[in-house]
């Protein structure tokens, strides 16, 4: 929706944002932030400006001003916001919080009582890096303050039952999505975050945390028709070959062959891979109810590791989560449900499609069969 600008004024380019019970209005004058922002949100609906949507994001290139930027740098408190030790200065005025982004020359001015946030980018590129960032950050806090958990891991829907590929970084999760798919089909829903919780029926329900997907450079080396998405300048020795590329949300349905894309799953089967170029003969096998939960339990959903601390960095500095004991009752409540209801299973095998499909392909015959 675009509204008939004044006569200084730029054009405002104005979309709502949903997923289940949450949603974003985003109003911006540029159209490259409004276009990233539907690229990469691709498991959210969209339709027309909602006065009604619980959340508003207005984003203006301009020249950011405000009294913070010319305060001396003691002033107010520095924030986390981002990956590569992105921070910014942070204070609180008249109940809204101010938040000077000197990288992208950045200003952002986020009012709870509105639940109004205005952002002031120097530039179109940083206005497209927010644009998505900001939006998504909202939405995710909405479905956590319902009750939804993170956890650590890729999803997918086939012929309409969910499969969640969980584990650390490094374990094959990207390498078993793309694997299962282009063998199996399917509807993609998340590469590597997924949002679980309760649904109205007393079941589980896991929504995607939309973002483009970080592959190997080994696997997509190993498809003929994506080698061209790795650079030539890239070496190709075994470090080069674990390093990850993004691949951003066009050219997703490339990576995924004939896999469309869905916002949601019902969990049916989770597996565990352990992909290694030195594993043997690919085995899988059950895991009992009781290690599952004592594992989901220990590893928080595959988001901490036990004696490293976090294994996938969560940083809503716009938005919080909320408090760290209702989080955990919550995730409690996820785990039980998914070593009671979810069968689980372990895989080891060499990352090479043809191997891992091979062994998601059992695992599914072994589910099914399990079931009868």
């Amino acid at each position: 929706m675009t509204f008939a600008p004044g006569p200084a004024a730029q054009t405002r380019h104005v979309v709502c944002f949903r997923l289940a019970d949450a949603s974003v209005v985003l109003a911006t004058t540029a159209t490259a932030a409004l276009r990233a922002a539907q690229d990469t949100l691709y498991a959210y609906r969209t339709t027309t400006a909602d006065p009604h949507a619980a959340w508003h994001v207005d984003i203006t290139v301009t020249e950011p001003r405000h009294s913070l930027l010319d305060a001396l740098p003691d002033v107010g408190d520095l924030r986390e916001i981002g990956p590569s030790g992105l921070t910014a200065r942070h204070i609180t005025e008249g109940g809204r919080e101010v938040f000077w982004i000197d990288w992208h020359r950045t200003l952002v001015v986020h009012d709870p009582t509105r639940r109004a946030t205005t952002v002031h980018c120097a530039s179109d590129d940083a206005a497209t890096y927010y644009a998505a960032r900001l939006v998504r950050q909202l939405m995710t806090a909405q479905l956590l303050a319902a009750g939804a958990v993170y956890t650590h891991t890729a999803a997918l829907v086939h012929r309409g039952r969910g499969i969640l590929i969980a584990g650390h970084p490094g374990a094959g999760k990207t390498t078993t999505l793309v694997a299962f798919l282009r063998r199996l089909g399917g509807e993609f829903v998340t590469s590597d975050r997924l949002l679980l919780t309760h649904d109205r029926d007393d079941g589980l329900l896991g929504y995607a945390w939309p973002a483009h997907i970080r592959v190997g450079v080994g696997t997509l080396l190993a498809y003929p028709d994506l080698t061209n998405l790795v650079p030539t300048s890239r070496p190709m020795d075994p470090v080069g070959l674990h390093a990850k590329l993004s691949i951003e949300p066009p050219d997703i349905p490339r990576l995924l062959h004939a896999a469309t894309l869905t916002a949601c799953c019902r969990p049916h089967v989770m597996i565990w891979p352990q992909l290694s170029p030195t594993a043997g003969t690919a085995c899988h096998e059950r895991i009992p109810a009781r290690t599952v939960h004592a594992t989901l339990t220990s590893n928080q959903l595959f988001m901490h590791r036990p004696t490293a601390g976090a294994s996938s960095h969560v940083n809503h500095w716009l938005a919080p989560t909320p408090p760290a004991h209702t989080t955990e009752s919550n995730r409690r409540t996820i785990v039980t449900a998914l070593a009671r209801t979810v069968p689980c299973y372990a895989l080891v095998a060499r990352p090479d499609p043809v191997t891992v499909a091979d062994a998601v392909t059992a695992i599914l015959h072994d589910a099914k069969a399990a079931t009868r």
